[in-house]
């Protein structure tokens, strides 16, 4: 049979069709293959790229993640999830690192969450997470990406274990409290003789009073109305010897530092009655001056009655060559508004300080005295700092050193009329 010319023209259509149909294929062959190649190179890449991540993540102790808003996916690294305390292989979502934060901090989260979604580009926050029964503090800092419209669409950072650290601040805090605590121990065995003195004087006016008011009991008749002012002085003897021990007993105790709202007269009144046996003994006339209208400060008032009380004693030592009527301390504290601290001043009349070493004084176990440890200074300076404020040492433009240091007043406390000074006079 012979094939006719549309025959033959239907025959080669279908034959290129087939042959263009095996191009096709093999050309769609080539791209799939192709593609599978690039994607292959692609997660080799990605792989090699998250080893680097987790490499310089585990070096440098940052966890990397990210959270889509629009699907709440979380991607985390290894190094993150392991700060977290989440499995390695688990799926996760917003609610899946919610659950591994501590539930005491789980309202701060959200507020994170949604202070980010809602405008704010950069927070970081100190949360605890639970891993194993084991509580452990991170620092997780976040940076929100938006649309051209404002809109939140990711959010990136990094998390930080920081267990070890807080760990060994509280460490740091305990052998500093304990320092801060032999050093008082020192001083008041500096003041202990003075001390004593002070103590012997209300437990022998007692004592003489009592024998007094029992000879007027054993009169016939009595005489109640010199016995009634006798008893009076001795509550009153009893009274001062009380508030004596109580100090005493509340600069040799250790504790940690209880914040609370302070007066500085309150404060320097406190001090005074400790170093009065001191001061007295050395000859030494304390003049203060104190602003009316300062406000008050927030400390713990132990630790700043032994900055206070390491002043005065200083002052005193340095003018143990003047002649005893040229023995005087000014103690002043004055309000800086312009900085929102309190400034408070130690003032002496002796021998003052070499000017090389007005900051070498603050050192640890540097000393001008021949039984000195070279601590008092020092510790003094670390108590401030801690109180938020500075202490330094100047000389006076006449004769002598003086000693300042400053702390914050407190934020709540309303501004009071213009400062107006109060000399209280020398102490008796």
């Amino acid at each position: 049979m012979v094939a006719t010319p549309a025959v033959l023209g239907h025959l080669i259509d279908w034959a290129l069709i087939a042959l263009l149909a095996m191009f096709l294929q093999i050309a769609l062959l080539l791209y799939a293959f192709q593609q599978r190649r690039r994607r292959r190179r692609a997660e080799i890449l990605n792989a090699e790229n998250q080893e680097r991540l987790d490499l310089i993540a585990s070096m440098s102790g940052f966890g990397f993640w990210s959270w889509d808003a629009s699907t709440d996916q979380v991607w985390a690294s290894a190094h993150a999830r392991a700060v977290l305390g989440i499995d390695p292989n688990a799926p996760l979502l917003s609610g899946t690192v919610l659950a591994a934060i501590h539930h005491e901090d789980r309202d701060d989260v959200l507020d994170t969450i949604t202070s980010s979604v809602h405008g704010k580009d950069e927070t970081e926050r100190e949360l605890r997470v639970v891993d194993k029964a084991e509580i452990r503090w991170i620092t997780v800092k976040a940076r929100t990406y938006r649309d051209a419209k404002g809109v939140a669409r990711r959010v990136t950072g990094y998390v930080v274990d920081d267990s070890q650290r807080k760990r060994s601040a509280a460490e740091l805090r305990k052998l500093q409290q304990k320092l801060t605590h032999l050093s008082r121990v020192a001083l008041l065995g500096e003041l202990s003789g003075a001390l004593a003195h002070e103590l012997q004087q209300p437990l022998t006016a007692i004592l003489c009073n009592v024998q007094a008011a029992q000879l007027l009991v054993a009169k016939d008749p009595p005489e109640f109305d010199e016995l009634n002012e006798i008893l009076a002085e001795i509550v009153d003897e009893d009274k001062h010897a009380g508030e004596l021990i109580q100090r005493l007993r509340a600069l040799l105790l250790r504790g940690e530092a209880q914040l609370q709202r302070i007066g500085m007269d309150d404060l320097v009144s406190d001090v005074l009655v400790l170093a009065r046996g001191t001061v007295r003994e050395r000859n030494v006339q304390i003049t203060t001056r104190i602003d009316e209208f300062i406000p008050s400060i927030q400390g713990d008032r132990v630790e700043l009655q032994q900055v206070f009380l390491n002043l005065i004693l200083n002052a005193c030592e340095s003018m143990n060559t003047n002649p005893a009527r040229d023995r005087r301390i000014e103690i002043v504290a004055e309000l800086d508004a312009q900085h929102g601290v309190v400034r408070a001043s130690v003032l002496d009349c002796g021998r003052g300080i070499d000017p090389d070493k007005l900051e070498q004084v603050f050192e640890p176990f540097f000393t001008t005295k021949e039984q000195g440890l070279g601590l008092g200074l020092s510790i003094c300076q670390s108590i401030i700092a801690a109180h938020g404020g500075r202490l330094w040492a100047t000389n006076r433009s006449d004769r002598g050193a003086a000693f300042h240091f400053t702390l914050p007043v407190l934020v709540a406390e309303e501004q009071a009329p213009a400062a107006r000074p109060m000399d209280q006079g020398p102490m008796p």
